[in-house]
């Protein structure tokens, strides 16, 4: 009988440790699948939950090694390895080695610059069809725009992007005719790629509706414009990427000095010297190899302008900073891609800083007064040195601004605009310039005149907000002033009175 009882209890036991040794094996087993289920369902993160760092990462660890090993690069020995991202601040780089852009092979006019300047200025330019070319009126007006002083300080690089020889061995015999002295001085440089730099160039995905051509059109210019900043990317503290078919505002160089020290927030990306798609864009140029492997990468998925914008946003700097007016302006009408035919003047900038004869403080000396209140600025600053202006609240029939010399003075010329950027709409809607002159021996002066000025002569119209005239008259000018014709809604932006 105890034994019986003994056996029943000691089964009874071994049923309970078998129990719970099943249960802990259970157990076991729940967390261990819960575990791998959580591996396999949890819910991805979206790609626009990233930081632009954490996608910058993907770029550096991920994309651009593929990239750079699709474009070949052991058959490039003077292409710089990519930094360990994990161990390094430097970023992974496209850009080949300064032995290698120091060549005759990629150096083909002037010599690759040593001494670090303040600015550097890369244009890619190719052929254009019909035999239609800007590039030399482009550097002419960067050297005639550019004080000797301040040519110390800056280099200019030209790269013959075209594939074939025959358009690169005209532009640099071109450049060597025309700017041989520039050359010899290293101001400007002329430079030329190697083929194994470049990506697949056919076939290129489609996209936006291009038609093959269009697309290989764009994609190569994306290459070019990472080539030119890959060069330029040590030669400067900051950089502009400008297209072949531009002219500069005189004193550009001391206006854009003086735009980037008025930058409160920083650090910056870019500026916008041209507002226009790509046209003029500048960069500090710590930032200029991180963006030329970014459209490197992306050569292929869309234009340039596009990519600039997109990288803007994406490093967190989404707000357009631009002057008032831009420093640089559009003249190609005939593209470099055929079927794009004549843009004619659909790519001008709406406001260009054309002059320097108020900024560089050549005016004739006068007090401005005006009938109209200010919401920034007053008269004298649109007439005085510098970057000034005046912006005026609710301009309406017969306001006006008064220009009164100190003293009689000989005019040729004056030339006034309106509006900006920052104020686009706020231009001159109706108006006229006009002028008193001093009185001719026996000339009879009115004396119910206010401000002592005289009679008043018309001069010109506004037109699209500016008004430039010049002066037929011998005898010297008392006043100027600008008269409102009607009353406007928008406010008026008065950006800039020149007297010559």
């Amino acid at each position: 009988m105890f034994s019986l009882y003994r056996i029943t209890k000691a089964k009874r036991f071994c049923l309970q440790i078998c129990a719970r040794k099943r249960f802990t094996v259970a157990l076991i087993t729940l967390v261990v699948t819960l575990i791998i289920l959580s591996r396999f369902f949890t819910p991805a993160k979206r790609q626009d939950d990233n930081s632009p760092d954490e996608t910058i990462s993907v770029l550096e660890k991920t994309i651009i090694p593929r990239q750079i090993a699709r474009r070949g690069t052991e058959k490039l020995s003077g292409v710089e390895p990519l930094a360990d991202s994990t161990s390094s601040k430097l970023r992974p780089s496209i850009c080949p080695a300064v032995v290698l852009m120091n060549t005759s092979k990629v150096t083909t006019l002037g010599r690759y610059p040593k001494a670090k300047r303040f600015l550097s200025i890369g244009i890619a330019s190719v052929a254009r069809p019909a035999g239609t070319n800007y590039f030399l009126q482009t550097i002419q007006s960067l050297i005639d725009n550019t004080s000797d002083m301040d040519k110390k300080n800056t280099y200019i690089v030209i790269f013959l992007a075209d594939i074939a020889e025959s358009p690169k061995s005209t532009a640099k015999a071109e450049l060597s005719r025309t700017f041989s002295k520039y050359i010899d001085d290293g101001l400007l440089t002329a430079i030329e790629a190697y083929p194994e730099f470049y990506p697949p160039l056919n076939n290129i995905k489609k996209k936006y509706g291009d038609s093959d051509t269009r697309r290989t059109w764009r994609s190569k210019e994306n290459v070019d414009a990472a080539f030119v900043m890959c060069y330029c990317k040590d030669l400067s503290q900051y950089y502009i990427h400008l297209e072949d078919d531009m002219i500069s505002s005189p004193s550009f160089f001391p206006k854009l000095e003086n735009f980037i020290e008025t930058q409160s927030v920083k650090p910056w990306l870019m500026i916008d010297a041209a507002i226009k798609c790509s046209k003029a864009k500048v960069f500090p140029t710590e930032h200029v190899e991180n963006f030329a492997s970014y459209i490197y990468v992306l050569y292929d998925e869309s234009p340039i302008d596009w990519l600039m914008n997109g990288w803007r946003k994406l490093k967190g700097h989404g707000e357009i900073r631009s002057p008032s007016a831009s420093l640089f302006q559009h003249i190609g009408d005939q593209s470099s891609l055929a079927e794009k035919g004549f843009s004619e003047n659909l790519q001008r900038e709406p406001f260009f800083d054309q002059y320097d004869q108020k900024y560089r403080g050549r005016n004739p000396p006068a007090s401005v007064i005006s009938s109209m209140s200010s919401n920034e600025g007053k008269p004298q600053d649109a007439y005085e040195k510098g970057s000034g202006y005046f912006w005026a609240i609710n301009p309406r029939k017969d306001d006006y601004v008064l220009i009164k010399f100190n003293a009689p003075t000989v005019v040729r010329k004056v030339f006034i605009d309106t509006g900006s950027y920052h104020s686009r709409q706020d231009v001159l809607r109706s108006g006229d310039l006009e002028a008193s002159f001093e009185s001719t021996a026996g000339e009879v002066k009115p004396s119910n005149i206010s401000n002592h000025c005289g009679e008043f002569k018309f001069l010109g119209a506004f037109n699209k907000g500016k008004v430039e005239s010049s002066v037929g008259e011998s005898r010297s000018v008392i006043c100027l002033r600008i008269t409102v014709l009607q009353n406007q809604r928008e406010w008026l932006y008065i950006r800039e009175i020149d007297v010559w």
